[in-house]
């Protein structure tokens, strides 16, 4: 639910999983980036969220030149209330990441899925170099599985602090077609022009130009304009419209198109409990579904839940082991209509510390 139904255009790849990075000093976090959301964190509280499955090390800044009046991107629109959805896992997951230095980690993924084939993948995150004890771009992420040659690969690059570049390419096994990615992205001090490529070619492909303005301390107006084509003679073109109230503790937020509408509510209840709500019809199908979440921070775990309106139930407990580099994951969905379920575990070995909440 945390996708526009409008267009189900949302991907959130590496760098849209942290609206900011978050870099720790003598025990307690500080925010590093000034957007729009991450002022509101720091503005609710000071606790600062346990070390656990985040895709970028320590002092990474995200966007390093976005102001407080920024008001983020469409595509970051139901970012508050679709972080708190947990990732479920079917079957067994293991991680692992070392760094070799400030600016070069190493990266091993092995699953065992219960619906899906197994796999081992390993690869790596490299930046250029570090200025004033933050990373800078380009930076390089790329990863690999050995018995299929399946591959992705990408960059993100700030060649001005006020624009954000960035590309990924993911090659499956079997024969299967290149998929890419790209992106290009303005921020001024008010208003946000992004970008988005999906597998653009002359016979097929997706484009998205998205624009998103601050028009007073608290609301954000914008929009989005779709072009996509199935062969080089046809062009489908549509059109979506975004909004959004934020105050210091809670965000209400709304896109809605010819194709549908989608609307998401958080709110943070106490300093460690956010709970959001997420509503999305669909215009073709004629269905609607509604979702609950909430989230639960303690000094060293969390715990996530779901219900929809689909009758389907979930939570997910996380947490870090005393004394030891490892973060460790359960999360159980069942859906009472069908009485099906999944379980799984996952475990990320970090001997660096790298690892940070997302």
């Amino acid at each position: 639910m945390g996708e526009n139904v409008a267009f189900n255009l949302i991907f959130y790849d590496l760098n849209n999983l942290l609206i900011n990075a978050v870099a720790v000093e003598g025990g307690c976090c500080h925010l590093m980036g000034k957007t729009k959301i991450s002022n509101i964190f720091a503005m609710t509280s000071e606790w600062c969220p346990p070390k656990l499955f985040s895709e970028f090390p320590p002092f990474f800044q995200l966007y390093p030149s976005a102001k407080g009046s920024n008001p983020g991107s469409v595509q970051q629109l139901h970012y508050l209330a679709g972080r708190l959805k947990p990732q479920f896992i079917d079957g067994l997951v293991m991680d692992y990441s070392h760094g070799l230095s400030p600016n070069k980690i190493l990266t091993a993924n092995w699953v065992l899925y219960h619906n899906q084939p197994p796999g081992f993948r390993f690869g790596g995150i490299y930046a250029c170099g570090m200025r004033d004890n933050i990373l800078d771009t380009p930076v390089i992420h790329a990863d690999i599985n050995p018995s299929t040659m399946s591959t992705n690969m990408g960059i993100l690059y700030f060649p001005f602090p006020w624009l954000r570049i960035e590309a990924d390419m993911q090659r499956a096994a079997d024969e299967l077609p290149l998929r890419t990615t790209a992106s290009a992205e303005y921020r001024g001090d008010l208003s946000t022009i992004t970008l988005n490529l999906h597998n653009v070619s002359t016979e097929f492909g997706k484009t998205t130009v998205s624009f998103l303005r601050a028009v007073s301390d608290h609301i954000a107006l914008g929009g989005e304009l779709l072009l996509e084509w199935a062969d080089p003679t046809s062009v489908m073109a549509d059109t979506a419209f975004a909004a959004r109230y934020m105050e210091h503790d809670f965000s209400l937020a709304a896109t809605a198109s010819r194709q549908g509408v989608d609307v998401s509510f958080w709110q943070r209840l106490h300093p460690k409990i956010q709970m959001s709500t997420m509503w999305a019809w669909h215009r073709k199908t004629q269905k609607s579904i509604g979702t609950v979440c909430y989230k639960w921070d303690f000094d060293d775990a969390y715990v996530k839940g779901i219900f929809d309106s689909n009758l389907c139930v979930g939570f997910m407990y996380g947490s870090t082991l005393p004394h030891l580099r490892v973060s460790a994951a359960m999360s159980l969905l069942i859906n009472l209509h069908t009485n099906r379920f999944l379980f799984g575990l996952k475990f990320i070995v970090d001997p660096s510390g790298l690892q940070k909440e997302n």
